[in-house]
């Protein structure tokens, strides 16, 4: 098979924004967990991050790079609470602007609001709400494009960043009255115990949170400082959210499908690994979204094959290899299906096979 030409990149949604992470949020994780300098490096780099530990604190890095971390910790460690562990080492102002949010402010409560309203600048994949119900105030942690096979971890290591928070800012050992997890209990829980305190564990939860008595929302911050507040609040201002266009089922899903084109082999696996998720990720994703694997590569073939039709002629072969099919008789069958359709995908009428 000849050696395919570069693909040109598929284009995103108008208006989606690529989910990223602040670069100290994977440099954290790769340096509590790791042993060494040495170790720290060799992780970033097989996770593909290789400059985040010297990058400057204002860089951003997607959020699947922070995901394939968490894989590479998980392999190296064989510990399925690292990310229980990384937040324990959490110190501080390692997450720049959004501790001081939370650190400055006059109580708890107010802290945890901002922390709520300003997440997208330490992660544009992260969402935290609050609930309010009777006596108890429930803190919940979602992912907004989760990678399931780490999802755990990452819960695991915000709840015990988060509980850090406030037990730095109002200096007290705080434990929450309650901790949920989803995902299951692990075979060992004395690690989660023995940080979360007097709380009450529980997994196989809805969702990820922290609850806390009403009351406690209201104790003061001993790190406040309403000078400094001001000026992280100005800083805070000038970072808005993202904006937030219609995506489909994962942000480069597209391109990933037709970098494998040339190769004569696409497939779901091969697009899962592109995107770093897994499998089953992926195979949700695309259920949620009302779509299949097929149909994404059905789409992305019918528009290459449109753009190599404007470009000139070549043979029948040479296109066929250039859209992933083995033979060009399978390509000619999907061109005459793809005549049956509607610039969208859909069929037209009278034309329905």
């Amino acid at each position: 098979m000849p050696s395919p030409e570069p693909s040109p990149p598929a284009a995103e949604p108008a208006g989606a924004a690529e989910l990223t992470e602040c670069v100290v949020v994977p440099r954290f994780i790769a340096r509590a967990v790791a042993r060494d300098t040495a170790e720290a490096e060799s992780l970033v780099r097989a996770a593909g991050l290789p400059t985040i530990l010297s990058a400057p604190v204002t860089a951003r890095t997607p959020s699947a790079g922070t995901f394939r971390l968490w894989r590479e910790v998980l392999a190296r460690t064989g510990r399925p609470d690292a990310g229980l562990l990384a937040g324990a080492r959490y110190r501080h102002g390692l997450f720049d602007l959004v501790d001081y949010l939370i650190s400055t402010a006059p109580t708890l409560g107010e802290g945890l609001a901002l922390a709520a309203a300003h997440i997208h600048v330490v992660s544009s994949n992260s969402r935290i709400t609050t609930e309010e119900c009777g006596d108890e105030v429930t803190i919940g942690y979602d992912i907004l494009r989760p990678d399931d096979d780490v999802r755990s971890v990452a819960a695991e290591f915000v709840l015990a960043v988060l509980t850090e928070h406030m037990r730095h800012g109002t200096g007290r050992a705080l434990s929450p009255t309650r901790v949920s997890f989803t995902h299951r209990a692990p075979r060992r829980t004395a690690g989660h115990t023995d940080y979360f305190g007097t709380a009450t564990l529980d997994f196989g939860a809805p969702a990820d949170t922290i609850t806390l008595h009403r009351k406690e929302l209201e104790l003061p911050m001993a790190t406040a400082d309403p000078a400094l507040a001001a000026i992280i609040m100005r800083c805070a201002a000038a970072c808005p959210p993202p904006r937030q266009g219609p995506v489909g089922p994962l942000a480069g899903l597209r391109a990933a499908i037709l970098a494998q084109l040339g190769d004569g082999r696409p497939s779901l696996a091969g697009t899962a690994r592109g995107l770093a998720v897994s499998p089953r990720t992926l195979q949700r994703r695309l259920a949620e979204a009302d779509t299949t694997w097929r149909a994404e590569l059905d789409a992305v073939r019918r528009e290459r094959s449109a753009g190599l039709r404007r470009t000139g002629s070549e043979s029948a072969r040479r296109t066929a290899a250039r859209l992933g099919f083995a033979e060009p008789r399978s390509l000619r069958r999907a061109m005459h299906r793809w005549q049956t359709l509607d610039a969208d995908g859909t069929p037209l009428p009278g034309r329905e096979e």
